[in-house]
């Protein structure tokens, strides 16, 4: 039995006992309230989206969904936009952080899905959503599904592509109207070399330019393609960049600018002497792609923000000044920022009844890299030599030294696509060369260098020998 020292040790331990457990309640109790009192309110959440869309876009819409009935419910506060070339977007997407990848068109956006970098939109809301928009508008697709049959990007907006015109700068120089690339190839261009009077943008630098590229490539074929653009870029300054482009038909500096659709239709409010011309059944109908990536931390609010960008009520703001882009949804037209806008609805049906070229977005995908590229080496680096060497073939033409079919034979040797000795084996750059060399071109930096260089080089050759042939046949 316990003696009385020992019950009293053991009710002053249980006193102490219960006095910590009291004081450990209390303590605790204490710093949930402070720390409660000293929390900052919850910022909600932060979208970051991934686009090659301009600042203007960025306003329009950050102003406009964030001040949405959807925003709120989904608790988004911020949208964060980062800007970058196509070459460096799977890095910003590998990196993490990036939650709707946004414009630039569907290869840039083939090439990040063949790269695993996009999220499938399979969800019931996605559902919802997807069935709004048509699977397919004036022949292309407007939604791109992968090996499982499901959606993986679906277009936000549409664009055409062709050229804006300076009527002033055409009148001025006694130019004529073009209604087509191959009109553009005529040596009337040229005419007022050192002049340059197009303007087209580096293939490398301009997703937009590339396109319009690719599509006189497919729609004229391989070999005839290139030499339509020789004779082009032979009479125009080149631009490293779509915008610089645009901006040179604008500012009267050339009489006619590569142009996607929105930029020609923004110049024409800009400036009235200029108009946007889509050339007749030489252009396709681009779907421009929204997608998710692969690795968001915010699904439900990119969701959400997919959501309004293809509602009525986003769709409209494509519309605004400033912008002045196509919708994928005619029902944009309907709001009250459509009903504004009678003019761009009359694009826009002209729009969705172009009959252009059969276009092989597959293709696209496959040859990329190599294909602007290419470009680069044979056009942009040696233009000097392309200019001096178109310049002498027209002059000598207006002189009566050469007739139009030497012109034309002459033309074709300088646009004729180069051939070139790789490990001890010629390749000339056809398609099936393209697709064979594009992946290493992508990866392997040091491969995609020397290509550029054995193509730059053969190509400067090639103009030589032509201003060697030419001078042959006028006797000098």
């Amino acid at each position: 039995m316990a003696s009385g020292a020992e019950l009293e040790k053991g009710r002053n331990m249980k006193t102490i006992a219960l006095a910590v457990i009291v004081i450990a309640i209390v303590g605790a109790g204490a710093v949930f309230f402070v720390l409660n009192q000293g929390a900052p309110e919850e910022q909600g959440i932060a979208l970051t989206v991934l686009t090659r869309h301009d600042t203007a876009i960025h306003t329009a819409y950050e102003e406009a969904f964030l001040a949405s009935d959807i925003a709120e419910e989904y608790g988004i506060t911020d949208l964060k936009w980062k800007t970058q070339a196509p070459q460096f977007w799977d890095d910003v997407v590998e990196a993490g952080g990036v939650d709707v990848l946004w414009g630039g068109g569907p290869t840039l956006f083939d090439q990040m899905q063949r790269d695993e970098y996009l999220k499938s939109l399979t969800s019931d809301y996605m559902q919802d959503v997807l069935d709004r928009v048509p699977d397919t508008i004036a022949g292309a697709a407007m939604k791109r599904k992968n090996d499982a049959d499901e959606v993986i990007w679906v277009a936000a907006a549409i664009s055409s592509f062709g050229f804006t015109v300076n009527h002033n700068f055409l009148d001025e120089y006694d130019l004529p109207t073009p209604n087509n690339w191959t009109h553009l190839s005529k040596p009337v261009w040229g005419s007022l070399l050192p002049t340059s009077t197009i303007a087209m943008g580096n293939a490398p630098k301009t997703t937009s330019n590339t396109r319009i590229y690719e599509i006189i490539t497919q729609g004229m074929g391989w070999d005839d393609g290139w030499i339509t653009m020789a004779r082009m870029a032979g009479s125009a300054r080149l631009y490293q960049g779509s915008v610089e482009t645009q901006a040179a038909a604008e500012n009267g500096d050339v009489g006619v600018s590569m142009s996607i659709d929105f930029y020609g239709y923004t110049t024409q409010a800009n400036n009235p002497d200029c108009e946007y011309i889509l050339p007749e059944g030489e252009s396709i109908v681009n779907g421009d792609p929204i997608a998710i990536s692969h690795n968001t931390e915010h699904l439900n609010a990119s969701q959400a923000f997919l959501d309004y960008v293809l509602s009525a009520e986003g769709q409209s703001l494509w519309l605004s000044e400033g912008i002045r882009r196509m919708p994928v949804l005619e029902s944009a037209f309907s709001t009250p920022l459509g009903e504004q806008n009678d003019g761009l609805y009359s694009l826009y049906n002209q729009t969705l009844e172009n009959e252009g070229i059969e276009f092989n977005e597959t293709l696209s995908v496959n040859i990329n890299t190599a294909f602007t590229s290419y470009f680069e080496a044979v056009f942009n680096d040696p233009h000097d030599e392309l200019v001096d060497t178109w310049k002498a073939i027209v002059d000598a033409y207006y002189a009566e030294d050469i007739t139009k079919a030497q012109l034309d034979q002459l033309a074709a040797q300088m646009g004729e696509p180069v051939t070139v000795n790789v490990d001890g084996e010629d390749h000339k750059f056809t398609i099936p060369y393209a697709e064979e060399i594009n992946e290493q071109m992508i990866y392997d930096s040091e491969f995609y260098n020397s290509m550029q260089q054995l193509w730059r080089d053969a190509a400067i050759d090639q103009y030589s020998q032509v201003l060697s042939d030419l001078n042959s046949m006028i006797g000098s």
